[in-house]
This record gives structure tokens, sequence and C-alpha cells, in this order.
């Protein structure tokens, strides 16, 4: 089970990060950097899981660089949405929009307890 949890959190943190750096230091929409992320998982072979892990990550990583300032909290945000995504993924078994649901609650999450530590 932990294992699997690293894979998860890896694949999300990946989509997470490449999505960011694509829009925030290449300047490419945020549309778009998501769109090649998830297109370059789905080429990739590996389990299902693992791509919905990726993909649901790069919605994350869509996130306003004015809000990000540096990548250790790309590895907050990814951490709290591997940790959603890991639990919640037979929950939400059968509804559509749950990857986006969880890239926000984890974006959302992560700000409130930064807002509220600092």
């Amino acid at each position: 089970m932990r294992v699997q949890f690293l894979y998860k959190f890896g694949a999300f943190f990946l989509g997470c990060l490449f999505c960011f750096i694509l829009h925030s230091q290449l300047d490419w929409s945020p549309v778009i950097a998501s769109a090649i992320i998830g297109l370059i998982a789905s080429l990739i072979p590996m389990r299902t899981t693992l791509q919905a892990a990726v993909y649901s990550g790069s919605f994350a990583g869509m996130c306003s660089s004015s809000l990000v300032s540096n990548y250790w909290e790309i590895l907050g945000i990814s951490l709290i949405g591997a940790i959603l995504y890991f639990y919640t993924l037979r929950i939400f078994q059968g509804f559509g929009g749950k990857l986006g649901a969880i890239a926000f609650v984890s974006v959302a999450l992560f700000f409130f307890i930064k807002g509220s530590i600092i």
C-alpha cells in the first residue's frame, strides 16, 4: 500500500511540476500545458491509475504562478493531492470531474493551511 501511494505521489508530482514549469517558465497557456502533459502521460505505457494521477497533477499545476512562489509549494500541493487521490479513488468511481475536483481541493487546502500557518 505504501509503494502504491509513492507511485501515485510521484505521478501527481511530476504532472503538477511539469505543467507548472510549462506555463510559468515557458509562458504556455495553462490549458495547453495540462493537455500536453496528459497526452504524454497517456502515451507512456503504465498503469491506468498512474496516468490519471499525472493528469490530475497537471490540473493542480495549472494554478497561478502568483500564488505559488517556489517548487516546495508544488511539492506540498502534490502531497495533499496524492493523499486525496489515493483515498478517494474508489469513492468517486464512475463520477466525472473527479480529477479536476481533487486538483482544486488540493490547491485550496494547501493555501488554506499556508494562510493559517503564516
